[in-house]
Order: structure tokens, then sequence, then C-alpha cells
């Protein structure tokens, strides 16, 4: 590099270092002044991060609405994590359970959780939804990627930043669709012959167009199609929510937590009575996928697939999991039962 090269960038350095100054000036008066408002008005997840050090927990519960749905007739209306908690006495289970979120949204709630909190083990809900489509395209997932932005390792100024100019992944609803028709395109598989299908789309189509020659009830025919694209594919390695689920088993490791993946469970009795025991084989050898990737990674699963009957699902236009009472006892005593026995001897 030559002389004149060197007092060039000398120069340029010097002028900007006053620039630096301010810029880190600047974060800092807003960390010390208005940071705090912005993250209780945009980004309820850094509150939640916060709650095991408040609560003293030295376990922590990450899911979404499966965890406090309830039907107004239950007599009890505890949370899964509320049954899970009075089961394992001695210790505290904290709740970080915030609607529609995933594996990507918890990863970022656990790192963000303070290092002097007496955490040992983190609970995560595994979705199996979630790793399809409908979900990773969710018109419910932008307001999430909104938070996310201010989850980041970054300098609180440049966070409030890349928050005014929306620098985080948004769309319109016409773009949106049409990366969720695209997804469903994608999502191949494989199932023995004579089955005619090899991605979710070619199902859905033909599941509708029939169903429609039937005259079959449209709301019965749509619900089928729903399933379809919920729960039609081949989950792999290069699928996003295991490439966050590995992330969170990292992190687990850094931070030397105990991770327990717990799979919710599907309404496979409407499953099977709409669209038959094709869609099934698929939901079961993409959880039993799940159970040994992470069994070998030396993550306590639990596979609730199964454990709960459809009458005890409290919604029945759309696949959820949400549950009853006894649909949330099952799956509470489940993962309580797996950590009294594999961790807590």
């Amino acid at each position: 590099m030559s002389h004149t090269t060197l007092h060039t960038l000398r120069r340029l350095l010097l002028k900007a270092l006053p620039l630096l100054a301010v810029l880190v000036v600047l974060d800092v008066v807003y960390r010390y002044t208005l940071y705090s408002r912005d993250l209780e008005e945009h980004c309820g997840m850094m509150q939640l991060s916060q709650k095991p050090l408040v609560e003293g927990a030295d376990m922590i519960y990450l899911g979404e609405s499966s965890n406090h749905n309830y039907r107004e007739s239950d007599s009890d209306k505890r949370t899964i994590c509320q049954m899970i908690d009075d089961q394992l006495p001695g210790h505290k289970v904290a709740d970080l359970a915030k609607n529609a979120t995933h594996a990507g949204v918890f990863y970022d709630i656990m790192a963000n959780i303070p290092r002097s909190s007496q955490v040992g083990t983190a609970i995560v809900t595994v979705n199996m939804r979630s790793f399809t489509s409908e979900w990773i395209w969710s018109d419910l997932e932008v307001p999430l990627r909104k938070e996310q932005v201010l989850m980041k390792r970054a300098p609180a100024l440049y966070k409030r930043m890349l928050l005014a100019f929306k620098a985080y992944p948004h769309w319109e609803e016409d773009e949106r669709w049409a990366l969720v028709r695209r997804g469903i395109r994608h999502q191949t598989f494989s199932l023995p012959a004579p089955f005619p299908y090899t991605n979710a789309a070619e199902w859905d189509s033909h599941t509708w167009d029939e169903g429609c020659r039937l005259g079959l009830n449209a709301d019965t025919v749509g619900l089928a199609c729903h399933y379809i694209k919920c729960f039609a594919t081949t989950v792999t390695d290069r699928n996003p929510r295991i490439r966050d689920l590995d992330r969170i088993v990292k992190l687990c490791r850094q931070r030397g937590w105990q991770p327990v993946f717990h799979i919710l469970p599907d309404n496979e009795d409407q499953m099977a009575q709409l669209v038959g025991p094709e869609l099934l084989q698929l939901l079961h050898d993409n959880a039993r996928f799940v159970q040994q990737r992470y069994e070998a990674m030396g993550v306590l699963v639990v596979n609730n697939q199964g454990s709960v009957r459809d009458e005890d699902f409290n919604d029945k236009e759309y696949p959820t999991e949400h549950y009853d009472q006894v649909g949330r006892r099952a799956v509470a005593d489940a993962v309580a039962a797996a950590i009294r026995d594999r961790l807590l001897l």
C-alpha cells in the first residue's frame, strides 16, 4: 500500500471518528431514555425473556396458544405450563408462551434470558403445523418479525432505526399468498404406490375438485384441504424449523441447559376421517424424524402424537392444537412424567 493511500485512509478515519463518537453517545442516551419504552411498546418478547430471573425459575416453558387456550366449560382452566409446574414440586417453571410463536421465535426469547438466571431446563413446544407453508408465511408472522428486530444483539439505536424503516421481512397480502402457494407446491413427499400425488398442491387441488364434483359440503372439503396444506410434506434437515431447533440445541449447550422438546398432538381422528391414512402416515413419519434427530443430540423428546382425541379439541373448523382440560392434562402429564423419570432421578 502506497504512502498516498495510507495518508488518504488516515484522513478519512480522522473525519469519521467524530461521527462515530456522536453515534455512540446517541446510542447510550437512547438506551437510558426511550429504549425501555420502545421495548415495552413494540417487544413483549423481551419482557418474557426477563421472567425467569424475576420469578426465580429454574425451568422455562416455550409455547404458543396451545398453552393457554381452554374451553369455557372447563372446570380446570390452568395452562399446560401451570399443570407441568404443579407436578414438579421444588421447581419453578416460568411461562414464556406467546400466541403464534414457533422455534425461531423461541430461540430469540431464550437467547435474551439473563445469564444470571437459575434456568437449567428448557421445555420447548414443537408444533408440527409450523413446519409447513401456511404457518411459515402466516399473516401473524410479520408482527413477530418486527419484535425479533429488537431482540437482536446489536446497538439499541441501530435496532430502532431498523424498526423505523421496516427493515424486516414483511409482505403485502397478495405477496404473502404468492409465497404460501409457492411453498405448498414445494411441500413434497413420497408415499407408497398407487398414491398418485407427490406434493401438497396436487393433493389439495384434487381433493377440492373431487369434493365439488361429488357435491360434498364446501366447509368439510375446505377443512380436508387445510389438513393437507398443513401436514402434507416430508420434513428434512433443510426445513427452516429444523434449523431453528438446531440453533436452540446449540444455545442450550452453550448455556448449560437441558432441552426438552415436546411434540404437540394433532387431531388425528378428524384428519383420518376427512383425508385418510396417508396423511396420518406423513404426520407420524415427521414426528418420528424430529424425535430421532434430537434424541441423538441428547434432547429429551416427548412425542405426544395420538394422545388427545377429537372430542377434546376445541376447534373443528381449522386444524389447531387447542385442547380442553382433558387434552391439556394429557400433554402436561406426559411432559412432567418424562422430566421426573429421566431428568430428576
